[in-house]
């Protein structure tokens, strides 16, 4: 068999698209687990939230937390780990909320 090297080959071009469609993937189920877990905060104020990369990124890390916890809890994990996991969520949960009521103070200052 006569194989060509791969040398001359351009690579596949990565898709924007597919990153754009994973990254609203993501925050769209950081925003339901969000809805989920906080159903007294408006939902205005949690789209006024999204908007702030910080807040985004504060999302995210809440959202990775979760997942990783929920593989926590399956029978033989790590008490120590799951322990520490569910520790840093409530911290996690703590800054959400906290920017979240300074972000809704802002804007009804600003209103008034």
């Amino acid at each position: 068999m006569n194989h060509r090297g791969l040398a001359g080959r351009k690579p596949m071009p990565h898709s924007q698209d597919s990153d754009a469609a994973q990254d609203r993937e993501r925050a769209e189920a950081c925003m339901k687990l969000l809805y989920e877990r906080f159903p007294h905060v408006q939902a205005l104020a949690l789209k006024r939230c999204e908007r702030q990369d910080s807040f985004r990124e504060l999302c995210e890390e809440y959202w990775a937390c979760t997942q990783v916890l929920a593989r926590l809890e399956r029978p033989g994990s790590e008490e120590d780990l799951r322990t520490e996991y569910g520790a840093l969520r409530l911290r996690l949960e703590g800054e959400l909320l906290r920017y979240i009521a300074e972000q809704s103070s802002r804007a009804g200052s600003a209103q008034s």
